[in-house]
């Protein structure tokens, strides 16, 4: 047992600094556009929810190459890692194309979506801006999924921390007029997001050159078309369970924003406080994926990985939860001084604490049985606890029934404790049955 908590944690703690730098990234956003008032952190939010939102498609497609690259790591296949690396670009190319054309669609999609009409015309714009950014950080989502499942962890950690270092000195100069240049607000900070992206894959590739080009396939390997769409049907279904549950955030957003700005800002500003230690879940899920992965593809069991993994997120969970119980105010004023937004951040965070536990448990195991290449029923259920149950639910607790934003943050909670139970249910089912090594040719 403990030697499986050494070998998750020497996993895990490179992609949990990681994870959270690349956190830091929008909190850093948050907190320096919300100086500007309730409008442009209005306007900041939408951006992201569209954008996230649209950009959640190709990130969830190319996590779903997890389990063939983790598997093909462990069985010492370094050609089949690298034909899967090359297929992988092509297909982040392809997805680039309909994802910019989302971004550049944004003002009529916020407008259909009966988002504030003072933050619109600002949101379109910062989403047309970060439109330039998209085919870079899906290479670079590439890339840095090829490493995790090689056990090279810390490379994108160092990307990510020199990305921060750059995103506040960008965001200083063009958010807030620094150093002569123009004071942009909301559009500024998706300049200094855009540049960062680019930046971000080259950095990577340089440093991870060697592990690339040594792997690298030919290119009537990665151009095949058929291989192309059987990988891509092997990533569709963990694309769909994250984008679903993305969605499902963003749906959140979406109805919090028919309540006002007020309400978008303060939802934006509550859900970056109760993600902050989610991202060690995010590199303890990871480490799972990566582990029980490699273990499979050398033949090796792992089970017993999945469920001291689980025990580690709880863990963690429990202590996010009694922090924002102790100190909510103290947090919050670290992102705004609005006391409207305030006011309504303060009635989300309780709420947010309620459901730090289950959104650990379930996020762990659904890394644990992506590695393991079980995707598609951990899918359905995620569909139905979050657009079956907790959205509805809501939508009828907040907007029907008048119970504002605490009203909608309610249905999070219900959806979070109903995946949570599911996919303890699924994995103890899983690890009964056994498992079939996934294989892309």
């Amino acid at each position: 047992m403990f030697q499986e908590v050494r070998a998750l944690a020497r996993l895990a703690w490179p992609v949990v600094l990681g994870q959270l730098g690349a956190t830091l990234l929008g909190v850093v956003d948050v907190a320096m556009v919300g100086r500007l008032g309730e409008v442009q952190l209005a306007a900041l939010a939408a951006g992201h929810i569209w954008t996230f939102g649209t950009l959640i498609i190709g990130m969830a497609l190319i996590m779903g190459l997890d389990p063939v690259f983790t598997q093909a790591h462990g069985a010492n296949e370094p050609r089949a890692m690298g034909r899967t690396l090359g297929r992988a670009v092509v297909l982040a190319l392809l997805l680039s194309v309909p994802i910019v054309g989302l971004h550049l669609a944004a003002e009529p999609g916020l407008r259909l979506l009966g988002q504030p009409p003072e933050a619109i015309p600002l949101a379109a714009e910062y989403s047309q801006v970060l439109a330039l950014s998209v085919p870079t950080f899906l290479l670079y989502t590439v890339l840095r999924h090829f490493l995790l499942g090689m056990e090279r962890m810390m490379l994108p950690t160092i990307v990510i921390g020199v990305a921060n270092v750059l995103n506040i000195a960008l965001n200083a100069a063009l958010i807030e007029g620094r150093w002569g240049f123009p004071a942009l607000g909301a559009v500024g900070c998706g300049w200094a997001t855009t540049v960062v992206r680019v930046a971000m894959p080259i950095a990577l590739l340089a440093l991870a050159w060697r592990e690339v080009r040594s792997r690298w396939p030919s290119a009537m390997e990665i151009v095949e078309p058929r291989a192309l769409a059987r990988l891509a049907w092997q990533a569709l279904p963990v694309g769909v369970q994250v984008s679903l549950e993305v969605w499902a955030f963003t749906a959140v957003g979406v109805l919090m924003g028919w309540l006002g700005t007020a309400a978008l800002a303060a939802h934006s500003v509550a859900l970056n406080l109760s993600v902050i230690a989610w991202m060690i879940i995010f590199g303890i899920a990871a480490a799972a994926t990566t582990r029980i992965g490699n273990r499979i593809g050398a033949g090796l069991p792992w089970v017993q990985t999945a469920w001291i993994a689980t025990g580690l997120g709880t863990l963690v969970m429990s202590s996010s939860a009694v922090t924002l119980l102790l100190f909510p105010e103290w947090l919050l004023r670290l992102f705004t001084q609005d006391p409207k937004v305030m006011a309504v951040a303060l009635a989300l965070l309780p709420l947010a604490a309620s459901f730090q536990i289950f959104d650990g448990v379930q996020g762990v195991i659904a890394g644990a049985l992506r590695g393991a290449g079980d995707v598609r029923i951990p899918a359905l259920l995620v569909l139905v606890a979050f657009w079956m149950v907790g959205l509805p639910t809501g939508w009828w607790l907040g907007i029907a029934n008048e119970g504002g934003p605490a009203g909608v943050w309610s249905g999070l909670v219900f959806a979070l404790i109903i995946v949570a139970c599911a996919l303890v249910a699924r994995l103890w089912w899983v690890g009964r049955q056994g498992v079939q090594r996934v294989t892309v040719e």
